[in-house]
This record gives C-alpha cells, structure tokens and sequence, in this order.
C-alpha cells in the first residue's frame, strides 16, 4: 500500500513543480533559495543597483531641465536611495534648487549636501 502512495505522491509534486512539491509536504530538492541558478541576496542587490541608477538618471534629467540651473558642473551619485550631489554651483540659490530638484524625485530618501559655491561667480 506504501508504494501506491509513493506513486502518487511523487506524481502530485511532478504535476504541481517544486514550488507545490514543498507545499505538498516533499522536502524541496535544494534548500538554498536560488532564482535563476544565483542566490537571492544578489539578485536583491543588483535590484538595488538598478533602482539606483534609474534614481541617478531621473535627477540628473531634473538638474539638466531647470531653466536657471547650470548643471554642467555637478555630479550625481547615489547609495541606498541617497542622494549626494558634488560639483561647484555658484552661489546659495543654486545650491537649494539643486538641492530641492533632486527631492522632489520619488524614491529619494535624503540628499547630501557636498557642494561647493564658487567664490566671484563663473
């Protein structure tokens, strides 16, 4: 009676795959958590990676579109959602609207100051 049972079970989990194998009650196959032959902390962080990269794009499009702003001398990098912005602007202005464009962005958790106003303009 035992192999029937086997049977059917070991058929029930190739009907249903792995995921409904363990649901099923069948010790999954692999007990790491792998999606797509890498382990899932690399793949969450290479989500990361590319929220991050898609943040920097949308800020720096927002520096390059402001009519007052000029942006050729700023840089943008970004960690974990946070925002650090280096470069020379020219005076205190400059540095808020900067500073403000790049919050206004969604998925922008805070914006690091290390600009630098250069003295005497240009």
């Amino acid at each position: 009676m035992a192999a029937p049972a086997l049977a059917t079970a070991l058929g029930l989990a190739a009907w249903l795959g792995a995921e409904g194998a363990v649901r099923a009650g069948a010790p999954p196959s692999d007990p790491t958590p792998t999606a797509e032959g890498r382990p899932l902390p690399t793949i969450v962080v290479s989500a990361q990676r590319l929220a991050d990269e898609e943040l920097r794009k949308q800020v720096e499009s927002a520096l390059r579109s402001h009519p007052t702003l000029m942006s050729d001398h700023l840089d943008v990098s970004i960690k974990d959602g946070v925002v650090t912005l280096t470069g020379m602007v020219f005076d205190e202005w400059d540095l808020r609207i900067a500073r403000l464009a790049a919050k206004r962005i969604p998925g922008v958790k805070r914006v690091v100051n290390d600009m630098e106003i250069e003295q005497g303009g240009e």
